[in-house]
């Protein structure tokens, strides 16, 4: 199969691959929070408008020519992405007419990048994608790993995969949990406290959540503060820092005891963790 081409035309496209993952999959725990913006996801529904320039293609695997679900396919030069679909199916709509640069990752496998030409047009492209047998067999040790912690759980638990995520449209990890993972949110009764010293004395004024920015969990007629963490790592934004977590960048959310206890994880995370074979689990109630 030969992916050398002149240029992005006719639907054809030329493909390079990288060894790691890009930016867009950088982890955020290093970011400032404000700076994560969300990536929406194309909807693999009825399609495009019918004079509308898009990309449609398949990403498969490079040695068995089979379909990859789940691989994100994102355009440089857009805010926008697609998930694949069960048989490897992508579709890229509201971009411009012309060349593009795009790039496919997914979790096990090498990023590839590739040059490809928007048309009105439902010309399909093929994009292989070259197996990190490393990464593939580490993933499914990590993947264990999380199973037995949530088995183990003395508390009600739900996950919610890449995939489910992904599709959800919600654009923020606040977002998909306040709509679609039934947890009970209500405002905090303070966002927080200010002290400050007067003759001697330690004097605290509480500050209202006047943005509605900080939330709480009401469960079991309790009104709590979630303890919130990303990537193993307590996330001391707090619910401000999960509404500015893309979903399109997440691998999975997990919901302890009806929101008093959310951990969320980015794709760089569980990569490097399959990738070293290591996940330092923090206890839940840490």
């Amino acid at each position: 199969m030969a992916f050398a081409r002149s240029g992005p035309l006719n639907g054809e496209c030329t493909v390079s691959k990288s060894p790691r993952l890009p930016g867009l999959l950088a982890s955020l725990a290093v970011l400032p929070p404000l700076l994560a913006m969300p990536v929406p996801l194309s909807g693999q529904g009825p399609g495009c408008k019918e004079d509308e320039p898009r990309i449609v293609g398949f990403v498969i695997d490079a040695g068995t020519e089979l379909p990859l679900a789940n691989a994100l396919v994102s355009v440089e030069a857009s805010n926008w992405a697609s998930l694949t679909t069960g048989n490897g199916r992508f579709l890229l709509c509201n971009i411009e007419s012309g060349p593009h640069v795009v790039t496919v990752e997914r979790l096990g496998y090498e990023t590839l990048t590739a040059d490809v030409g928007a048309l009105v047009s439902n010309e399909a492209i093929r994009l292989p994608m070259e197996p990190d047998p490393v990464v593939l067999e580490g993933l499914e040790i990590v993947t264990d790993r999380f199973e037995r912690r949530r088995r183990t759980a003395a508390v009600p638990v739900r996950a919610y995969d890449q995939e489910v995520l992904a599709r959800s449209s919600h654009w923020s990890a606040a977002e998909f949990i306040d709509r679609q993972t039934g947890v009970f949110l209500v405002h905090c009764p303070v966002r927080n406290r200010y002290l400050y010293y007067e003759d001697g004395r330690t004097i605290g004024i509480d500050i209202p959540d006047i943005g509605g920015i900080n939330r709480c969990v009401r469960d079991r007629g309790e009104t709590v503060r979630p303890r919130i963490y990303l990537d193993e790592a307590p996330l001391f934004g707090g619910w401000a820092q999960l509404a500015s977590l893309p979903t399109s960048q997440l691998y999975m959310i997990e919901i302890y005891s009806g929101g008093r206890n959310i951990r969320a994880y980015t794709r760089a995370f569980v990569e490097h963790a399959a990738r070293t074979r290591r996940l330092t689990a923090v206890p839940l109630w840490n």
